[in-house]
């Protein structure tokens, strides 16, 4: 859970993630036998004994109906698991105080084999929804969906794997060069959270070969390609699911599994009386028992499968708490014994130091903590819809500056102050993947996907605080996310007044209605991919807030400090001179006022020449073409602005 702040999660029980029907598929029988039982004896229920229960409260929510019942996330703690950390608030506050790093830099490092994943621009795509293929369906016969119609939690639209290949030029005038992509396993779902099979690319998007040419022509453009894995839980259409269900407690599988009893029932039966453990109850998730050794070893080739025969750059694993720590660590060696490049990305919400970097299980996670922050921040003036956008474990609450500063700082001191640089392996360089817990600049920082409400939809369809907030997602440490269809203005397919979640985030990219893109939007996030990809101080550069100060009068310079509730500054710094130019980035969330003429410290020095590297709109601007004798740069800002500043 996120530092200081108890929760009650809520979740859509009739529209929530990965709540498909299943169907029986073939089985496969030529994989690791391992862990198999011939018997009808039952593996024991990960974290039932030995291991500690964290009890949730969880809020199922209907359209029209309110549930409350208990569930168990399970956190081994067993000597062979381990634990997944949790952080209480004097734990990860501290008050920054004047110029204090809030985050050290992050140099480029040759000697780090994944460096490349500091300096990356990720693109979500949801296969199904985003381009269809150009040469027409994937599969033919298939009964699909019409492109653009409502979405449905169970149809398919017929988007593929090609479909994305024709739209790389696309991708990449956006600054893009690492896409991130849901699942593509053999599956009955459209969002492919149900695997029929680890093993196999869904038909329905192209298959291998499909695949292959997608992620051969990433590779051809100097871009990297994650993978979404989903491996607490198989689909009902499971081959090996499908042996217990016809086999029952002779298959070889039963222990696979979790049955409580038998015979075991799939179908046609009430979401509360499953009689096997499956994920949030849901009849069609039947968990994975990772006590079983064949399904630890299965899993672990599905991870090196990936990078081998495809050669996926990493990763992106979904909801990995219910899984023991020891575990995730063991995938991530099979991984890097094929690929010391490629990264894994951990699903885990709130701050978490302990679970990423080289003393962690992950390289990285989704940092929606910066969502949390930064949404807050931009949409503190707009009324933030909250009523039905996210899960209990991403919650915003409109904060003015110093709130940002406040809850900002305690996430990155949570895991900069727990990281510790090691020595790299080329000489006179700095391996950042140190010891402890990962560099911020590892964490991959996202305000919406498709597990949430769109951004938009949360900002009222606030184009201006969108901007606004993705100008901060570029200038924060940490590779940025975002989720196909913001850059065009999607909020959702039931609008700014319907609902915003799950199905109705993932609607088709609007390739049949381009009168419908927000033009301004878009050349914005184009204008932000250039933005970051040019600077190495917004990729690299630590971070430090900056005070601001005005004048009393043009004859008068006496200066006093601005404590302005809807303005934040900052900069991005090196503290080695040949490491690269410094940036300040200045963000102003007033919906209706500019500023007038501001004094801006910069850490440049005094007398330097400085230029705009971005200004939001006309009444953005340098007043002067210096720093002035104390090192600070006169500005004015426009409402609802931003501005980033550098030595000329």
């Amino acid at each position: 859970r996120a530092a200081r702040t108890s929760r009650t999660a809520m979740v859509m029980a009739a529209s929530a993630p990965r709540t498909h029907v299943g169907v029986t598929s073939p089985g496969r029988v030529s994989l690791t036998r391992r862990g198999v039982r011939a018997t009808s004896v039952l593996g024991s229920c990960h974290g039932s004994s030995g291991a500690s229960r964290g009890a949730i409260q969880v809020s199922l929510r209907t359209n029209n109906e309110h549930h409350e019942r208990t569930k168990h996330v399970v956190r081994s703690s067993d000597d062979t698991g381990g634990n997944y950390s949790t952080f209480k608030a004097n734990e990860v506050s501290h008050d920054h105080g004047r110029n204090e790093a809030v985050i050290q830099p992050s140099p480029v490092d040759p000697g780090c084999p994944f460096d490349w994943w500091k300096d990356a621009v990720v693109y979500q795509i949801f296969p199904d929804r985003f381009a269809l293929d150009p040469n027409g369906p994937a599969l033919a016969g298939a009964k699909l969906d019409a492109w653009g119609s409502a979405p449905q939690i169970r149809s398919f639209q017929g988007g593929s794997l090609r479909g994305i290949t024709a739209n790389l030029d696309y991708i990449q005038s956006l600054g893009v060069n690492t896409l991130y992509l849901t699942p593509v396993f053999l599956s009955t779902a459209n969002h492919r959270y149900h695997p029929s099979d680890f093993m196999k690319v869904d038909p329905l998007l192209g298959g291998e070969d499909a695949m292959r040419e997608l992620v051969d022509a990433c590779h051809a453009r100097g871009m990297r390609f994650i993978l979404d894995g989903v491996f607490n839980h198989t689909g009902r259409g499971h081959w090996a699911f499908t042996s217990l269900l016809d086999a029952q407690e002779q298959s070889p599988y039963v222990d696979w599994f979790l049955p409580k009893e038998f015979p075991v029932r799939a179908y046609d039966v009430a979401r509360h009386d499953v009689n096997y453990e499956c994920w949030w109850d849901l009849p069609d998730l039947p968990k994975l028992n990772f006590r079983n050794e064949g399904v630890r070893e299965h899993v672990l080739e599905v991870a090196a499968y990936w990078v081998k025969e495809f050669g996926i750059d990493g990763w992106r694993l979904d909801y990995p708490i219910e899984i023991y720590p020891k575990f995730w660590r063991e995938f991530r060696d099979v991984v890097r014994k094929e690929n010391k490049a490629a990264v894994t990305i951990g699903e885990l919400f709130g701050v978490r130091p302990d679970d990423v970097g080289e003393d962690g299980h992950f390289d990285s996670l989704m940092n929606y903590a910066f969502g949390t922050c930064a949404v807050g921040f931009v949409g503190g003036g707009v009324a933030l819809r909250q009523d039905d956008a996210i899960g209990g474990d991403y919650q915003i609450t409109p904060v003015d500056a110093d709130g940002f500063r406040k809850n900002y700082g305690d996430v990155c001191f949570a895991y900069q102050s727990k990281h510790k640089p090691g020595p790299s392996s080329n000489p006179g360089g700095r391996n950042n993947l140190g010891t402890g817990s990962a560099h911020p600049a590892m964490l991959m920082n996202l305000f919406d996907s498709h597990d949430t409400a769109r951004a938009l939809w949360m900002l009222r369809g606030d184009a201006s605080a969108l901007k606004l907030l993705t100008l901060m997602q570029q200038c924060v440490p940490g590779p940025p996310m975002m989720y196909q269809g913001t850059e065009v203005g999607q909020t959702g397919a039931l609008g700014l007044e319907g609902s915003g979640r799950d199905p109705h985030n993932r609607q088709a990219f609007p390739w049949h209605s381009r009168d419908s893109w927000n033009q301004d939007i878009l050349n914005h996030t184009k204008k932000m991919g250039v933005l970051r990809n040019g600077s190495l101080a917004l990729r690299r550069g630590g971070l430090r807030w900056r005070d601001v100060f005005e004048r009393q009068s043009e004859k008068d310079d006496t200066e006093l400090l601005v404590n302005d509730p809807k303005l934040i500054v900052w900069e991005r710094f090196f503290d080695r001179p040949g490491d690269g130019p410094n940036a300040l980035c200045v963000f102003h969330a007033d919906t209706t006022d500019g500023t007038e003429t501001l004094f801006v410290e910069t850490g440049f020095g005094p007398e330097v020449a400085v230029k705009t590297l971005f200004a939001s709109n006309d009444e953005t601007i340098i007043v002067g073409k210096t720093t002035d004798s104390r090192g600070r740069v006169a500005v004015k800002m426009g409402a609802q602005s931003g501005l980033v500043v550098g030595p000329a």
